[in-house]
Order: structure tokens, then sequence, then C-alpha cells
């Protein structure tokens, strides 16, 4: 059975994250961190950072690769890309469809909006 990654309580947001990133390859603490900030705008410090790699671990959810020296490399187990496909579905299911409700387009042709001259 896969583990919610919610039962990480704090950790939930950066497993996610985490599992996200390793879903292209195997990556580096300093790569994995770089690549949530870059897309997700979070800075994970290394305490929360560590923690979250040490919680997956545990879970089976990553693992380090075999024979690499320092620093540690860390890949998506089976199990961990099975939980990232399960959230995925998730999200994809309970994210609301977002239709504009207006449309920034003049209708007419005109470049006047509210006063204002394009």
């Amino acid at each position: 059975m896969r583990p919610a990654l919610e039962s990480f309580g704090r950790f939930a947001r950066p497993a996610q994250q985490v599992i996200n990133v390793l879903a292209a390859g195997p990556r580096t603490p300093a790569r994995i961190r770089g690549e949530v900030g870059a897309r997700c705008g979070d800075d994970l410090g290394p305490g929360t950072l560590f923690g979250t790699i040490a919680r997956l671990e545990r879970h089976a959810l990553i693992e380090v690769v075999a024979a690499q020296e320092a620093p540690r490399t860390y890949r998506l187990t089976a199990l961990g890309a099975e939980t990232l496909e399960a959230q995925l579905a998730t999200l994809a299911r309970t994210a609301p469809t977002a239709a504009p409700t207006t449309s920034l387009v003049p209708s007419t042709g005109s470049t006047r909006r509210q006063g204002l001259t394009a």
C-alpha cells in the first residue's frame, strides 16, 4: 500500500516537491533544493530538505543510488513513482477547471477599456 504523503505532516508539501523533482531522474540534495526553488519558489532549508529525504527513504519512496561517493544521489523508487502518479491523479480529479469569466480582449475591436487607451 502506498503511503499517503499527507501522513508526512508538515513535510507533506516538501515530500511532494522532492518526488516531483526526482521523477526527472537522480539528483543530489543540492540539485533537489535548487530545482524545488526554481519550480515552486520555495527555499527548502537543510533541516526541511534532509528531514523530507529521511522520511521518503524510510517509506521506500526514494533510495540512494548505489556506488556513489559524497554527496549522495537519490532516485525515485517504483513505489515512489506510484505515489507520485496517485498524487497527480488526485490533483487532476479535484482541481477546479478555471474558465475565464471576463475577456480582456475587447469584443468590438476597440482598444479603449474602462476609459484607458492602449
